[in-house]
């Protein structure tokens, strides 16, 4: 009795090519979470820093408003370079008893290869409180 041959896949085919767009697809995808995860983290930092320059002049900036603004103006413009650049972006610093809080809000954006379908956006929030506690 002769043994049975069997056809042999091909190495290229509808399940590998399949296969390789859903690859390219999740790669993409986590590629733009990965993004929007690492800027919010850079914008933590920032508003670490500032916290950090507040602390140190805490006396002086806990009375003068003129001088917090200028402060937050800092903090903007960093954000900014950090690659938050939406226009309604909002920042803010607040001192009251409990300590102070900085924070922003703006628009992240995921986008789509090859712009195939428009931009969706998220809303993020990033707040950094400085305890009185450890003024």
């Amino acid at each position: 009795m002769l043994p049975v041959k069997y056809k042999k896949p091909r190495a290229i085919n509808a399940v590998s090519i399949a296969l390789v767009l859903l690859l390219l697809a999740a790669g993409y995808a986590a590629y733009e979470f990965l993004r929007v995860d690492f800027q919010r983290r850079q914008a933590y930092r920032v508003l670490e820093e500032t916290g950090s320059n507040f602390a140190g002049r805490r006396t002086f900036l806990t009375d003068d408003r003129r001088e917090r603004e200028a402060l937050r103006e800092g903090m903007e413009q960093h954000l900014r370079e950090i690659g938050i650049d939406d226009p309604q972006a909002e920042t803010w610093i607040e001192v009251d008893r409990d300590g102070a809080h900085f924070g922003v809000v703006y628009t992240a954006w995921y986008h789509w290869p090859f712009d195939v379908r428009p931009p969706l956006g998220r809303d993020v929030q990033v707040e950094h409180t400085l305890s009185a506690t450890t003024w």
